[in-house]
């Protein structure tokens, strides 16, 4: 199952020596004080591969871009966003009312990326990433994390939870709801829904699109992408 589309990342790990690759774009826009700012991801892409039974190697490589307009003035700014990697774990399989359950830790690297996008300090992140089959057709995921930012010392708590529902065969809806809160800042709420099509056993493609809930938040987002795995 891929992470994507979707804050919430399902506990999944790749079978050892399977690599799969998961690209898309996704697109926001925030309008405050008379001042338009959209924030791009050309492309996003993260690469996984299966190391042991309960265990994948993960990292992610963007290119993104920022375009500002007040009016008056405009700018725009693109590069590359500093390369993280990480690993996801598996902590225990689903049990009865015990979820499947798995630790995803990452670390944003300072060294490459454009520098206005670089992080000033290595960013930690640690989630743990969980899911309940509701029915056959019917799941619920929720995560609960702390992420850094390579620049404040303050950890930002990240939480977000997902049913998702098989509609046809290869078709998955989903509906979601996150957020982000930093201790002395605004939290920053959003919901997002969208589907999934698997097209054959190993190609997906998605789409997903949200608003934000308070003004913290952007105005909307669309995104969508595709998954691929290589066995």
């Amino acid at each position: 199952m891929p992470d994507r589309p979707g804050q919430t990342n399902p506990p999944n790990v790749l079978a050892s020596g399977v690599v799969q690759l998961e690209t898309g774009f996704s697109r926001e826009t925030i309008n405050a004080d008379g001042t338009q700012t959209i924030n791009y991801l050309y492309n996003t892409s993260l690469v996984r591969l299966g190391l042991m039974t309960n265990c994948e190697l993960r990292m992610v490589v963007e290119y993104s871009g920022t375009r500002t307009d007040s009016g008056s003035q405009s700018s725009a700014l693109q590069g590359f966003n500093p390369v993280s990697i990480g690993t996801k774990i598996m902590i225990c399989p689903e049990k009865g009312i015990l979820p499947q359950t798995a630790m995803n830790v990452a670390f944003t690297l300072p060294y490459v990326g454009r520098r206005e996008f670089r992080p000033s300090f290595l960013a930690p992140s640690f989630f743990l990433l969980m899911q309940n089959t509701l029915s056959e057709k019917l799941s619920l995921g929720y995560n609960l994390g702390l992420q850094w930012d390579g620049e404040q010392p303050n950890a930002t708590a990240v939480y977000s939870i997902s049913p998702s529902l098989t509609v046809a065969e290869g078709l998955s809806v989903f509906a979601e709801f996150y957020g982000f809160s930093t201790e002395k800042s605004f939290s920053n709420y959003r919901a997002d829904m969208g589907c999934a099509y698997l097209i054959n056993d190993n190609v997906q493609v998605d789409f997903s699109a949200g608003v934000g809930l308070n003004t913290a938040a952007p105005d909307s987002f669309v995104a969508f992408g595709l998954a691929w795995r290589f066995n």
